[in-house]
């Protein structure tokens, strides 16, 4: 697939993500850690920006951008837009190493551009798309042998997403002779970040997030293989829609080292079996799964391809225009008001991670809370707010605000940001 067919769809994908999150309510929570991180980057604490459980990648990315005075919140829009628009030419050349001369590489991108819930993630500033394109640059390097290149792949991937090493284990899987090459790349990747680490003070572990995630109380079935095996075939086909199941028809068609696609397939999904299914998980096998589908669908009649990739990508751009969830706005504004009420030395208490960002707070550690826990945190006296969800999954809020009580009074609200506090539950507490 020459470039002037390619870059006008990777254009389009461009201007869906930006319109999409210029549509947007709100950044994802994960966002929003993301952006910090970003800012303490951009402001040279870097040691402030590694203390927290997400690997760097990412928001090393965005401090540049951040640093020349764009905002944190739209350098991540267009971050995720430039990734996900540049995925094109990496996976198009993936699909034709699958089968030459074919349209198969027309027919990957047309399905990236038709998958609404990788849209959706990089207007809401997940660090999916950075994280794909190293995958999908690394997944060229293994299928022509250049192991070095696919292992610094690799490690490049892992920094963005612990996921990455999972790159070079495919290839070894699939080709272990040669593949073992990979390993080295992707350990240097992991060598260096637990030695970035350990500069910054934080001890050498190159994987913080695997220790939070052991800590955590909050999600009842992590780890529970058998109860999640259950839900993996629907969320593995909501992820990316009829790309899923034309990858897993495809399979039909994989020889040598192509094998190795589903291989990082499984591993993805063995990887997400052990902590929780969710469907955005899925997305890190995005690049195999496209490539794969848009092998089998070469051995279509291209009648019948032309029908199915314009079907796709209408019905992918329908379905990821609304967005997520509205009710983001409500605690986008909530935390702007915060920021102008609070003192800037003020602490504020809360699992909300758009309230806590956009009043110009460190957001806290991605998980809920039990009541003990936030009440915990409010005894301290720097404490000046609380922000709760009156519809916590968890059922709390009634203890929490009994516990408050002694201390804290519940605020009013302006007039113009009541109706919708009250329409998404954000109760606020100001210390006495």
């Amino acid at each position: 697939m020459t470039a002037r067919p390619r870059l006008p769809i990777g254009a389009c994908v461009f201007v869906a993500v930006v319109v999409l999150g210029w549509r947007e309510p709100g950044p994802s929570g994960d966002g929003t850690s993301y952006m910090w991180m970003a800012q303490q980057f951009a402001r040279g604490e870097w040691r402030d920006a590694l203390s927290m459980v997400f690997p760097p990648g990412f928001p090393l990315l965005l401090a540049p951008l951040i640093a020349l005075g764009i905002d944190p919140w739209a350098a991540g829009v267009f971050t995720g837009a430039l990734c996900l628009a540049l995925l094109t030419a990496p996976l198009a050349r993936i699909a034709a190493d699958l089968v030459p001369g074919t349209q198969a590489p027309m027919a990957a991108v047309l399905l990236l551009l038709g998958s609404p819930h990788l849209l959706n993630v990089a207007a809401e500033v997940y660090s999916e798309p950075p994280f794909l394109l190293a995958m999908a640059w690394g997944t060229i390097a293994g299928l022509r042998r250049r192991w070095w290149w696919c292992g610094a792949c690799a490690a490049a991937a892992y920094w963005i997403r612990p996921e990455g090493l999972l790159l070079a284990a495919s290839y070894v899987l699939t080709a272990p002779r040669g593949a073992w090459r990979t390993l080295v790349g992707a350990a240097g990747g992991v060598l260096a970040l637990g030695l970035l680490r350990a500069a910054a003070g934080h001890s050498f572990d190159p994987l913080p997030m695997l220790a939070f995630h052991e800590l955590r109380d909050d999600l009842p079935h992590r780890g529970d293989v058998l109860h999640n095996l259950p839900e993996l075939p629907l969320c593995f086909v909501e992820s990316l829609g009829l790309a899923s199941v034309l990858a897993l028809v495809g399979l039909r068609h994989c020889r040598g080292l192509a094998w190795a696609l589903p291989v990082q397939i499984v591993l993805q999904a063995g990887a997400i079996l052990t902590f929780v299914v969710r469907k955005r998980f899925f997305l890190s096998c995005a690049v195999p799964v496209l490539a794969l589908a848009s092998r089998e669908l070469a051995s279509w009649p291209l009648r019948v391809r032309r029908v199915v990739l314009a079907i796709s990508v209408a019905a992918g751009l329908v379905l990821a225009w609304p967005g997520s969830d509205s009710n983001r706005a409500a605690e986008v504004e909530v935390g702007r008001w915060l920021a102008r009420r609070l003192p800037p030395d003020a602490a504020l208490v809360t699992d909300l991670m758009r309230v806590a960002w956009f009043a110009g707070r460190r957001p806290p550690a991605p998980r809920h809370f039990s009541a003990e826990q936030l009440l915990q945190q409010a005894n301290d006296p720097a404490v000046q707010c609380v922000v709760l969800s009156s519809r916590s999954q968890q059922g709390q809020f009634a203890a929490v605000e009994d516990g408050l009580a002694f201390a804290f009074a519940r605020a009013e609200l302006p007039a113009s940001l009541r109706g919708a506090a009250d329409d998404r539950g954000i109760a606020v507490f100001l210390r006495r």
